[in-house]
């Protein structure tokens, strides 16, 4: 039952599970086995890297997931004299002729090893994990230039009568939340959708961690697909941050016909921007139960809604109208007037900046607490009239493939970061001796 699992989970994801192995076999055995694939100093640079005490592996794949078109290695391992139920992944990359040790991870499993597995596919290493019973994980990694990033992350549960799957890929920032009817394996639910890192501002995101998220293909246009040219015609960055008053946004829009003021000022006949905010905070965004019709498919409290005029870019200002879901008090509707839009025309778009208070939701300051990451729905949408005396022409692009205005639960996201955390993960191999070599030179 649980080689059938990780086969599943490795069909969902493209992975082969070739990598588990249902018993151990010796460091010995390994070697003989990838001969083939490495030289025997290489072999060597693996033994060497593992611990001197006694172990069984587990689990092993070759393959290259740092792009040179050279082999990598990964495996997992138990000590034998380990009381615990406890693995250790181990991944190696091919460094200029030897294998360098990139990552060294324990991982817990439930009831047996195979409950660990390794895989390199798709320009990829990934460590699936048995978190509990009916919750699996599966971690995707790469490794470029020092820099050894996570991919992507997988998960997979057992919630009443459905399974439920959540899906995050933090170099392109898409993801997607499904439930499926455990008993027929229909769709309940799902969205796809784009995440956008939201960090304090001023705060340096290093290599291997990104900070934009990008809407530029069919798959993310709701209306006018028709007339969409391609990335140049219409694509979107989306970039924010945050201080301890306000939420920041920095939209730019590829554009070759930017109509930024409509026929006789109408707006619907020019290109505008909106901006949907779900700061609902209640626990899950996309459900307000846990029954199958509790998904929230509907406008219900917190939604926020401003739709930009990007005005002319020389004399008429943005103009920003404001509706929200709430009764808003007197607080909320003064800080809707401390709104700030600027507007500025690129070589090829427009781009806009918000500032808009945490005070305009009913927050204080910034609503991050316990250094924890706090996640709201979020969606840009672009209009684009590139023919202002036929307004019907328009294409519609935003950050959510399943977009609907009134239902939250097909909202993107947008996910507040403290500053301990990152969105993902990422390691600079050299770091370390890059310290060390500053210590000895005195700094």
């Amino acid at each position: 039952m649980l080689i059938r699992k990780f086969l599943l989970l490795a069909l969902l994801l493209g992975i082969p599970a070739v990598a588990s192995a249902q018993s151990p076999i010796s460091f010995d055995s390994l070697a003989r086995v990838i001969d083939p694939y490495f030289a025997p100093e290489l072999v060597k640079d693996i033994k060497d890297a593992l611990p001197q005490a006694s172990y069984d592996i587990w689990g092993y794949d070759v393959g290259d997931y740092t792009g040179d078109g050279a082999n990598d290695f990964a495996l997992a391992i138990r000590a034998k004299n380990d009381t615990r139920k406890r693995m250790t992944v181990y991944m190696f990359v091919d460094d200029e002729g030897m294998l360098r040790l990139v990552k060294q991870t324990p991982v817990d499993f439930i009831e047996l090893p195979i409950e660990v597995g390794v895989a390199i596919s798709q320009g990829n290493v990934y460590m699936t994990r048995k978190v509990k019973e009916f919750n699996w994980e599966i971690l995707g990694y790469r490794y470029r230039d020092g820099v050894m990033m996570m991919v992507d992350k997988f998960s997979t549960m057992q919630q009443g009568n459905m399974t439920y799957e959540n899906y995050r890929n933090f170099q392109t920032l898409e993801g997607y939340e499904r439930y499926i009817n455990s008993a027929d394996t229909n769709v309940v639910f799902r969205s796809d959708f784009l995440t956008t890192p939201c960090y304090n501002r001023g705060r340096d995101v290093s290599s291997g961690y990104q900070a934009t998220a990008r809407a530029a293909m069919t798959r993310y246009i709701t209306r006018g697909s028709y007339y969409w040219g391609g990335e140049g015609d219409l694509s979107l960055n989306v970039r924010s941050a945050y201080d301890k008053d306000y939420l920041y946004f920095n939209i730019s829009v590829r554009d070759d016909e930017v109509i930024p003021v409509g026929v006789n000022n109408v707006d619907t006949a020019a290109d505008r921007l909106e901006l949907w905010l779900d700061m609902y905070s209640l626990g899950d965004r996309f459900r307000a139960g846990r029954r199958a019709r509790d998904f929230r498919m509907k406008t219900d409290s917190n939604i926020y809604a401003m739709t930009i005029a990007l005005g002319d870019f020389v004399d008429q200002q943005p103009r920003v109208r404001l509706s929200s879901s709430n009764n808003m008090d007197e607080v909320q509707r003064n800080a809707a007037k401390t709104i700030k839009a600027v507007a500025a025309r690129t070589d090829s778009g427009y781009t806009v900046k918000l500032r808009i208070p945490f005070l305009l939701f009913g927050f204080n300051g910034v609503p991050i607490e316990d250094n924890d990451p706090v996640q709201f729905g979020m969606n840009v949408v672009v209009h684009d009239v590139d023919n202002p005396y036929r307004p019907e022409q328009v294409t519609t692009m935003t950050t959510s493939q399943d977009f609907d205005r009134s239902k939250p639960a097909t909202f993107g996201g947008i996910v507040l970061l403290p500053n301990t955390s990152f969105y993902g993960e990422s390691t600079n191999i050299f770091l370390g001796d890059l310290k060390e070599r500053l210590n000895e030179v005195g700094y």
